[in-house]
């Protein structure tokens, strides 16, 4: 296994952006930083129906 070493990100987001995750972080109890980790671990929803039935 291998150590992975905790980096520094910047994230530029417009205002509109900057206000889904401040509304985010106040509903999940937690700040900005901790909204953007539940929006990029949250599993992404399929798009359209994959059954084949008729």
């Amino acid at each position: 296994m291998t150590d992975r070493t905790s980096t520094l990100h910047t994230i530029e987001v417009a205002d509109d952006v900057y206000d889904v995750l401040e509304r985010t972080a106040s509903t999940r109890g937690t700040d900005i930083n901790g909204a953007l980790r539940y929006l990029m671990e949250v599993p992404t929803p399929r798009a359209g129906a994959d059954d084949d039935e008729d």
